[in-house]
């Protein structure tokens, strides 16, 4: 039996017959899991798309549902770790038969359950992990409403040749060695060296090295006057006070959760986050008009605005609502194969998101062709996050390089 056809317990998911009455229906919640690391390194992650995720359903059953029925998005612990992700996919689509799972996970993470869901036959949702390599496999049940690793790699190249307008430039990289940060920085590397921009260095380290004095040495030593850096919030958080330690002051652009986590001020002396102009292309920023209704019911929650992670399965979580409805108006069961038809089919314009795309919408390959990236930088004495780039979404001038 499929417990995703009970709304009893845990993961079922309340499908009703179509003959059933409408009260019925309406009576009927609809629960879909969830996958992300609330422990492990990567917890943060998880933590912050929990209280992201429980803000969306507020805002989402408020608002009426799905269709008139209750939503309940429930969450598994994956550690971020791979082996276990290829377990709990096993169970969610094998022994719960889930007709569709959202991910709120890294990369490497979600490459192991975009895998399984492939073989699985159902839809894989993700939010969260920005690989474009997995849009390149040839999936037909993986969907990405995110941006992309390519797509972040030319805003931020961009921005560089912007800096180069002010004066000399001289990039390094700076990067965690797991396929987010490297995946990332491989695209950055490729552009630039297109563009005849010369890299001073290049310096991967593991996440699971606490000590960043070294690779920052090494990029110090190099004569970088400004740092394209890939990190999470940990590594971000040592690698700044390297470079404090060693009284070293670059122009940092930033890429991932970590240079713009909102709780880098709290870990990092500010006037050091302002000394290195500490950037971040990202997916979300608080200053968003768009955003408001999410920031500030954040905000009440937790007491500190919402970080980009927390973002995302919020938004996740309003993509699923949008083919959960598109498959239900159409009279149609909640099947994994109805489910990937819908997502095929659905169309957000910009102005119901939280983030600056322009709308999602996927292609045959699972990319939303509507994703969009922004550079906020930390201003105000290093205390918080202004979106200065593209000029077109910009609310402040980005700082000038020194």
């Amino acid at each position: 039996m499929n417990k995703f056809l009970g709304a009893a317990f845990g993961l079922s998911l309340a499908i009703v017959p179509l003959t059933s009455s409408s009260a019925q229906a309406q009576a009927e919640e609809i629960v879909i899991p969830a996958i992300t690391a609330l422990s492990g390194p990567t917890a943060v992650i998880g933590q912050d798309t929990q209280k992201g995720v429980a803000v969306a359903l507020e805002h989402i059953n408020a608002d009426g549902g799905v269709a008139g029925r209750p939503l309940r998005i429930q969450l598994y612990d994956t550690q971020g770790d791979p082996g276990v992700v290829r377990q709990v996919m096993e169970r969610l689509t094998r022994l719960e038969r889930a007709p569709i799972i959202l991910g709120c996970e890294i990369s490497a993470a979600t490459s192991a359950a975009a895998q399984f869901a492939e073989q699985a036959r159902v839809p894989l949702l993700n939010s969260s992990a920005v690989s474009a390599e997995l849009l390149e496999r040839g999936y037909k049940w993986y969907f990405s409403d995110q941006i992309t690793a390519d797509s972040e790699a030319a805003t931020v190249v961009d921005f560089v040749e912007n800096l180069m307008t002010q004066g000399d430039v001289v990039p390094a990289l700076l990067y965690e060695d797991s396929p987010r940060g490297a995946g990332t920085i491989e695209w950055v590397e490729a552009l630039l060296e297109a563009r005849g921009i010369e890299i001073a260095a290049s310096a991967p380290y593991s996440r699971a090295d606490r000590n960043l004095l070294p690779p920052v040495k090494r990029v110090q030593t190099s004569g970088a006057n400004v740092v394209i850096w890939a990190g999470y919030t940990e590594d971000v958080v040592a690698g700044l006070q390297a470079m404090q330690q060693l009284d070293f002051k670059p122009y940092i652009v930033g890429i991932g959760g970590g240079p713009g986590d909102v709780r880098i001020p709290q870990l990092v002396d500010p006037g050091f986050i302002e000394d290195v102009n500490l950037s971040t292309v990202d997916y979300f920023n608080p200053d968003m008009d768009r955003a408001q209704r999410f920031v500030n019911a954040y905000e009440e929650k937790h007491g500190i605005v919402p970080s980009s992670y927390a973002s995302m399965c919020y938004r996740g979580a309003y993509t699923l609502k949008a083919a959960l409805e598109k498959t239900l108006e159409a009279r149609q069961e909640l099947t994994a194969e109805n489910l990937r038809a819908a997502l095929l089919g659905i169309d957000i314009p910009g102005d119901q998101l939280i983030s600056p795309f322009a709308r999602i919408k996927f292609d045959e390959h699972g990319r939303n062709v509507g994703s969009q990236n922004l550079i906020a930088q930390w201003k105000d004495g290093g205390t918080k996050k202004v979106t200065v780039w593209p000029p077109e979404v910009a609310v402040q001038e980005p700082n000038p390089l020194k």
